[in-house]
């Protein structure tokens, strides 16, 4: 039986696991496009999370720190993996300017998010998808207020130009 003091780390892990997991794993998810590879940092996330619960001292900021703990580990898979992203890129489908059919606008929502830089997606993704603020966004992707502001209006004009053709539909 584990000392109450583990005990209770335990259970407070577990709920912060049950609760944030599946917009974490949905964040990096659309930070990767790859399933697999977003569960293997939705997971290393979890455990920097872990290891470093003593310093969340406000119960409100716990989201937006776990946010900032899986983007930096975003961040870092990107530095150690460079070659693999530069590749993954350079098979991306190119943009010929045609577009699906109504029935195909999540694929064309996908193709239009991966179309975004990391940082203006990963932006988009917190404060239109998850509901963060500006300021709990920067907070979160550790980058000025400013940056934020700007990543997410270039990223809305960028979503807003390549998906235009649903406008006339």
């Amino acid at each position: 039986m584990l000392p109450n003091r583990e005990h209770n780390h335990a259970q407070l892990c577990a709920a912060l696991v049950k609760t944030h997991q599946g917009q974490i794993r949905a964040f990096l998810r659309r930070l990767t496009r790859n399933s697999a590879l977003a569960d293997d940092l939705a997971q290393d996330t979890f455990l920097r999370a872990f290891q470093s619960m003593g310093q969340v001292k406000d119960d409100t900021k716990t989201k937006s720190w776990l946010f900032q703990i899986a983007y930096r580990i975003f961040l870092d898979h990107i530095r150690k993996h460079k070659r693999r992203q530069e590749l993954a890129d350079a098979n991306m489908p190119p943009d010929d300017g045609t577009f699906s059919s109504p029935s195909g606008m999540k694929m064309d929502i996908e193709q239009a998010m991966n179309s975004l830089t990391p940082e203006q997606r990963a932006a988009v993704m917190l404060c239109l998808s998850y509901g963060f603020s500006h300021s709990e966004a920067a907070k979160a992707l550790n980058q000025p207020l400013g940056t934020v502001k700007s990543h997410v209006a270039r990223g809305k004009d960028k979503l807003r130009a390549f998906l235009c053709v649903y406008e006339k539909a």
